[in-house]
C-alpha cells in the first residue's frame, strides 16, 4: 500500500512546475530516487501525469496541459531559451546579431537554442539580404504560459518593454 500523501505532493509540485524533471522533483521535495520512482510510476499507471521522455531526461506535466504548450514549457524551464522568448515578445523581429548581444549569451549558444526553438515550431526565421531575422509568431501564447507558471519573468517583460519605450 502507498502513502497517498507523497503521490499528492508529487503531483502538486508538478502541476505548480510543469515540465520539471525527475532530479527537481527530487531535490525540491528532498525523496530518495526509489522513493520517488515507485509513486512517479504509480501516477503514470493510474493517467494522472503526462511523462515525456528524451534519451537523458523525463520531464512530467500535469494533465491539463495541452500538447501544443508542452514545447513552449519545456522552453520556458531553460535560461537561454527563457531569455530569447522574452526578448521576442519585446520586439517584432530581431537578426541574430543583435539577438546574441541582447541576450548576453555566445553566438554557438545562441545558434543552438534558435534552431531548437524554431525546430519546435515556437520561433520563425526568415532571411533577408543575408541576414537572419527571428519573431515570435503566437505571443499570446507563449505570454499565457509566463503569466500562468512563471509569473516572475512578466514583471521583467515589463520592464524590458518599459526601457524599449523610454529609449524611442
Amino acid at each position: 500500500m502507498w502513502d497517498m500523501a507523497r503521490p499528492e505532493l508529487i503531483l502538486k509540485t508538478i502541476e505548480r512546475n510543469p515540465g520539471i524533471r525527475f532530479r527537481e522533483i527530487m531535490d525540491e521535495l528532498g525523496l530518495k530516487n526509489g522513493t520517488l520512482s515507485h509513486h512517479l510510476q504509480k501516477l503514470e499507471q493510474g493517467s494522472v501525469l503526462r511523462v515525456e521522455r528524451t534519451p537523458r531526461v523525463a520531464r512530467f506535466y500535469p494533465l491539463s496541459v495541452k500538447d501544443e504548450e508542452i514545447p513552449i514549457i519545456k522552453r520556458l524551464r531553460q535560461e537561454t531559451p527563457r531569455r530569447i522568448l522574452r526578448l521576442l515578445l519585446d520586439v517584432d523581429e530581431v537578426n541574430f546579431s543583435e539577438m546574441f548581444l541582447r541576450i548576453k549569451r555566445s553566438p554557438g549558444t545562441t545558434s543552438l537554442y534558435v534552431t531548437e526553438l524554431v525546430d519546435d515550431g515556437i520561433i520563425k526565421d526568415r532571411f533577408e539580404n543575408g541576414k537572419r531575422f527571428f519573431s515570435l509568431p503566437d505571443k499570446d501564447t507563449v505570454n499565457k504560459l509566463i503569466s500562468k507558471y512563471h509569473p516572475d519573468l512578466m514583471d521583467k517583460t515589463i520592464e524590458n518593454y518599459s526601457d524599449v519605450i523610454a529609449s524611442l
